[in-house]
């Protein structure tokens, strides 16, 4: 048995088709020795343990499936989050439209939010974690992405705050029932042609059902545009995760509904990444 740094090189060779191998070998590393986050570094001269459980991880990403599937989990704004083909893998990308959500959460006082097209649960697990929100209506389309979403949920949230959790199933807002104060939403933005072009492993292993939209990657901005100022409390707002280019697009789809209040955020590469705007009551 050798020690978890010989285990490290060891797996950075055999990682080395990936552009970030260092960095799934410690990740690989970080969850089969289980260690937090960070922490391995202080581990290096330890014996290596659960090779069986490294070798399967290996396996399964020599066969292409992203890391993330391949463990069964990824880090988001802190937390471990489960994830499966059912869900998008969550981005670091996306962080930032937490970021905004709590801004807004701590400066309008808001209590309830709705999480759109869930999928895992990160937006609106994230936001009832670190704001003063209460209650998060989580919403998808997939009943098996939203059954990822209330396990997770179930697993990472206190008992009072999963106790005021609903999970709906059905076609964007569709499924709600009820109003609340601040609405996010990572809906699909990614245009067909866009999806040709997408590397090859997402398009094997994520949910395409979770990224394609038509009318250029706008077709859920409309509707979202149109139709979720009357799911929103007086005062309310929507924070949207947008595609690098669809900033101006979406913002003039918001203002020509109704919005005011429209702001544009970006993601640590600088991107454009969120839009958040209020409905004129």
């Amino acid at each position: 048995m050798g020690t978890v740094r010989e285990k490290y090189a060891e797996l950075k060779e055999t990682l080395c088709f990936s552009e970030e191998a260092a960095a799934e070998a410690m990740r690989i590393l970080q969850v089969t020795q289980g260690r937090p986050s960070g922490q391995l570094q202080l581990y290096m001269e330890q014996p290596c343990q659960n090779e069986p459980d490294i070798n399967a991880i290996v396996q399964k990403r020599r066969a292409g499936m992203p890391l993330a599937y391949a463990i069964g989990s990824k880090p988001f704004y802190g937390y471990e989050f489960s994830v499966d083909k059912t869900v998008l893998i969550p981005r670091y990308d996306s962080e930032c439209v937490v970021e905004r959500a709590i801004t807004l959460v701590k400066e309008k006082q808001y209590n309830t939010a709705i999480d759109l097209c869930c999928g895992s649960g990160a937006l609106g697990i994230a936001l009832l974690l670190e704001s003063g929100i209460e209650a998060v209506c989580f919403s998808d389309i997939s009943a098996n992405a939203l059954e990822t979403a209330r396990k997770n949920a179930q697993r990472l949230l206190p008992k009072g705050k999963y106790a005021q959790c609903i999970f709906s199933c059905g076609d964007l807002l569709e499924p709600i029932a009820e109003k609340a104060d601040i609405l996010l939403c990572n809906p699909p933005y990614v245009s067909p042609e866009e999806y040709k072009g997408l590397d090859a492993q997402i398009q094997e292993f994520e949910p395409a059902l979770a990224l394609v939209a038509q009318h250029d990657g706008y077709e859920f901005y409309e509707r979202l545009a149109r139709e979720s100022s009357a799911y929103l409390n007086p005062g309310g707002a929507v924070v949207l995760e947008i595609g690098s280019t669809q900033a101006q697009g979406v913002q003039d789809l918001l203002k020509t509904a109704g919005f005011d209040s429209i702001e544009c955020g970006f993601d640590l590469a600088g991107r454009p990444r969120w839009v958040s705007a209020m409905p004129v009551n």
